[in-house]
């Protein structure tokens, strides 16, 4: 079963292990297999800076999208990645290490 979230004029799908990434503007969507799927979220101020996109190494992410969320909106976010991150690294989302950390700043 598909997981939606929809973030202004974003609408976000994950199902199984596919990402993709809509957007009302567009006429195309940006897909992402969650093998190849980055994720990365900085802190700032009261807001979360979140960049979906493809993962190179560890830590980098290029392409996708970038999104300014606040608190209440990234709570949701983070309860919808999840799914993806774990379909990706194959784990449970059950379990207290499935949800997107933040990441504190360098």
């Amino acid at each position: 079963m598909a997981a939606e979230f929809e973030f202004g004029d974003y609408i976000l799908v994950q199902d199984g292990r596919t990402l993709e990434v809509f957007h009302q503007g567009l006429s195309e969507s940006r897909r992402y297999h969650v093998a190849f799927l980055g994720v990365d979220v900085q802190p700032h101020g009261d807001w979360f800076k979140v960049h979906l996109g493809a993962r190179r190494g560890d830590d980098q992410v290029i392409g996708g999208v970038r999104l300014k969320m606040d608190g209440e909106q990234f709570a949701r976010f983070r309860d919808f990645i999840a799914l993806a991150i774990a379909a990706r690294d194959g784990v449970s989302t059950l379990g207290p290490d499935s949800a997107v950390p933040a990441r504190r700043p360098h």
